[in-house]
């Protein structure tokens, strides 16, 4: 199963790729273009090619903002909160007698601390 982050950077290059392919279309159908501007039409395609490039790269990054240790600390959090959560509750969902999900976080984090 992929992640957010996997299905986002799949989305940019995609729409990486479309855009790249939209533009060669101009490449192609140069024949169509008048004479005087003939000469631009290459100019024009690889600057919208290192253009869309440059876009898709920054918008990866911004994708990708979280270490490595962020994610591996996020996830030993979320089977932490997933025991305590099991733990501190009743079969039908409901907390025991007593306890808070101040509670249940609380044990989480201690649970994480010695994951």
């Amino acid at each position: 199963m992929a992640t957010t982050e996997e299905q986002a950077i799949a989305a940019i290059n995609a729409a990486e790729q479309m855009a790249i392919s939209n533009v060669q279309l101009i490449r192609q159908l140069k024949k169509l273009i008048p004479e005087p501007f003939d000469s631009l039409t290459d100019v024009a395609v690889a600057t919208n090619t290192a253009g869309i490039q440059t876009v898709a790269a920054a918008e990866r990054k911004a994708v990708r903002t979280v270490s490595k240790a962020a994610r591996t600390s996020r996830r030993n959090l979320s089977k932490a909160l997933r025991e305590a959560n099991a733990r501190l509750r009743k079969k039908n969902g409901q907390l025991k007698k007593g306890k808070t999900q101040s509670d249940v976080m609380r044990l989480a984090q201690r649970l994480k601390k010695k994951m």
